[in-house]
């Protein structure tokens, strides 16, 4: 099921704001929440942007990771996105979808498999940047249909499952694409995949915090609000309105 539309994404920062973020690119994921709350756990700072946004606006992020999706790359109604997203030097994680993208406009090809949903076991590359520390088998998260049949030109496979193409990297490119879900608990060394991605390949510092977080959301709540003294929040008890609320508190009073 796909994700309600985001809100229209924030202008481009200046590429020094932005060297120690990372954009999450939604191509209709059902995980995208979990994949920017992950990043966040490991201490780097992330944004959700739309699937088409200009890669002259991403060119300075630490950063990219395209999400999964329940589209085809070769449906109509693919999410768009801007053919140069390829051409930058930003390293790039493709989940699910996202690495059937990268692999379709990297001249790779993708076609239509028997699909995999539930946990599996895949044999990976230790040797990798991307499965550093790990084991050669790892129980995770598959949710898919279409998957890569052939890697591009530059690119090779780095996990199995069950004769599926379940990875795959440049790392020349720093381009990585797993075909399962490592932001979910069903992936059992998710974390540690993501953390891989990065610090091992992407070089990031991870020095963002749950304090720089709730200034700037508080900030950010100050500057919509203006000079209004009065603030109307619908608050339902889930953990989401009771934090904004708390948020909106801190900004401008009880």
């Amino acid at each position: 099921m796909k994700d309600q539309l985001h809100p229209a994404p924030p202008e481009a920062e200046p590429s020094v704001a932005n060297s120690q973020r990372v954009a999450i690119l939604d191509a209709g994921a059902q995980y995208i929440r979990d994949i920017d709350r992950r990043v966040r756990e490991l201490g780097v700072e992330s944004v959700i942007l739309r699937m088409n946004t200009p890669a002259r606006e991403l060119s300075g992020y630490g950063a990219i990771i395209i999400s999964g999706g329940p589209e085809s790359v070769y449906a109509d109604d693919a999410p768009t996105y801007d053919p140069n997203l390829f051409t930058l030097e930003t390293p790039i994680l493709g989940i699910c979808y996202g690495m059937q993208l990268m692999a379709h406009a990297s001249g790779g090809t993708v076609g239509n498999a028997s699909g995999e949903y539930g946990s599996s076991t895949i044999t990976i590359e230790p040797d990798s940047l991307l499965f550093t520390g790990l084991e050669p088998k790892q129980e995770v998260l598959m949710s898919h249909g279409d998957t890569v049949m052939a890697v591009p030109v530059g690119f090779k496979a780095i996990a199995n499952s069950q004769g599926i193409i379940a990875a795959m990297e440049n790392p020349e490119q720093r381009r990585y694409g797993v075909q399962f879900h490592p932001e979910v608990d069903d992936t059992i060394h998710g974390s540690d995949i993501l953390r891989n991605f990065l610090f091992e390949i992407s070089g990031l510092k991870g020095d963002f915090t749950i304090q720089d977080r709730r200034i700037k959301a508080v900030n950010e709540i100050r500057e919509q609000v203006g000079d209004k003294n009065r603030v109307l929040v619908l608050v339902s008890g889930g953990v989401d309105s009771t934090v904004c609320a708390a948020l909106v508190t801190e900004a401008v009073g009880s």
